[in-house]
């Protein structure tokens, strides 16, 4: 069992770490056009962040992790318009779309941690 000041030390760990990576997605990412030119690599990139946001939510362990996507979305104000000849709006355009999607993601990672939890505490109590 962890104290209340373990678990908040925890998650601020974790998102700091979330808002740094996601900073650097932002801007050397997205606001330079590095996806573009190539479909693959582009959908490969998604796929990796997108798992990344499962682990997230199964790593943190707690529902304020929803919050952060959010805080994201302030992050990428400043960006502006992304260096590329393809995309028409500034990168919290695209920011804004994906917010639900990382929301969905970060919270399959948490239902998903609290299976495992739940799975582990029945087998322990049947053992």
């Amino acid at each position: 069992m962890t104290s209340s000041v373990d678990r908040v030390e925890r998650f601020l760990l974790y998102a700091v770490a979330y808002l740094g990576l996601s900073a650097l997605w932002i801007y050397e990412v997205l606001d330079q056009g590095r996806l573009e030119g190539s479909e693959a690599r582009a959908w490969s990139v998604l796929a990796v962040v997108g798992a990344a946001h499962v682990a997230f939510g199964f790593a943190v362990r707690d529902w304020p992790a929803l919050l952060l996507p959010v805080v994201v979305l302030f992050l990428a104000f400043p960006a502006g318009y992304p260096e590329s000849r393809f995309e028409p709006g500034p990168v919290w355009h695209g920011q804004l779309v994906l917010l639900p999607v990382e929301e969905v993601l970060i919270a399959a990672g948490l239902g998903l941690r609290a299976f495992v939890e739940r799975r582990r505490t029945a087998a322990a109590r049947s053992s």
